[in-house]
C-alpha cells in the first residue's frame, strides 16, 4: 500500500520538455528513459546498481560508442554482467556499493527469493544482512582514471536519499542523472531530493516508469 501511495503521488512530478526521449535497455526491466539528442559519442557514464540487467549499459555502448563503468555489489550480478557485455573493452564493473565512504557497508539482502539484491536501506522485509565493500564515486573516479562523468544512473535500493545530497554534480561534468527513487523515504523526501537537483541546475525530463526519473543539466534544456 505504501508503495502504490507514493508512486501515485510520484506520477504528479513535472517534467521539462527535453526533445525526443528513447527508452535505452529492456523496457520492461532494466530500461531508463534519456533525452536521445543530448547524449554525445563517446561520453563517460557511470552505471550504478548493475542488479540482473545490464542492457542500459551495452545500450549506451552500442548507440553512443560510451565508455560505460558498471558498479554493483553483489558478486553474481557482476560475473553475470563481465557475460553479458561479450567482453567489450568499453564496458567495465567494480564490485561495490556506493558509498559516502570507503569501506565494509552493512547491507540488507532482499526477501526475494529469486534475486540476490541488497539494500543499505532497509528496502526488504529481511532480517539478513551482509557486509559488503564500499566505494565513494570519488574513489571509483580515481581508479579508472576519468577526469568527468558525462552521465551518471544510480540505483541503489533505497540508499540515495542519504548518498545523492553528498555529491558535487555540476563539479564532475554531470549532464545527464537518472536515479530509481523508492519507497524507503516518504513522498517528502523524494520531492526534497527533485527540489535539491533543481537548485544545483537540474530538471526532470523523462520517468520510467514513474519512480525511474531522469534529470538533464537545465544548461542543455530548450529554451
Amino acid at each position: 500500500m505504501r508503495r502504490r501511495l507514493f508512486e501515485r503521488r510520484l506520477e504528479r512530478t513535472p517534467l521539462r520538455p527535453a526533445g525526443a526521449l528513447a527508452t535505452l535497455g529492456d523496457p520492461t526491466y532494466g530500461g531508463w528513459k534519456v533525452p536521445e539528442a543530448m547524449i554525445g559519442r563517446g561520453w563517460v557514464c557511470y552505471c550504478v546498481g548493475a542488479g540482473g540487467d545490464v542492457s542500459f549499459d551495452m545500450d549506451l555502448i552500442r548507440r553512443y560508442g560510451a565508455t560505460v563503468r558498471a558498479v554493483d555489489p553483489v558478486e553474481r550480478y557482476v560475473e553475470q554482467a563481465i557475460g553479458e557485455s561479450g567482453g567489450d573493452e568499453r564496458f567495465t564493473i567494480e564490485r561495490a556499493a556506493l558509498a559516502t565512504s570507503d569501506g565494509p557497508l552493512r547491507m540488507q539482502v532482499t526477501h526475494d527469493l529469486g534475486s540476490e539484491s541488497v539494500s543499505p536501506a532497509g528496502l526488504y522485509d529481511s532480517s539478513s544482512f551482509v557486509e559488503l565493500p564500499g566505494r565513494t564515486l570519488g574513489s571509483l573516479m580515481s581508479q579508472f582514471g576519468d577526469e568527468r562523468i558525462d552521465l551518471l544512473k544510480i540505483d541503489i535500493e533505497g540508499g540515495e536519499y542519504d548518498l545523492i545530497p553528498t555529491l558535487d554534480l555540476q563539479a564532475i561534468g554531470v549532464k545527464v542523472f537518472a536515479t530509481q527513487l523508492h519507497h524507503t523515504g516518504s513522498i517528502a523526501d523524494a520531492r526534497r531530493l527533485i527540489s535539491w537537483l533543481g537548485e544545483r541546475g537540474y530538471e526532470p525530463v523523462a520517468s520510467h516508469p514513474v519512480v525511474k526519473l531522469t534529470f538533464a543539466s537545465r544548461d542543455l534544456l530548450p529554451g
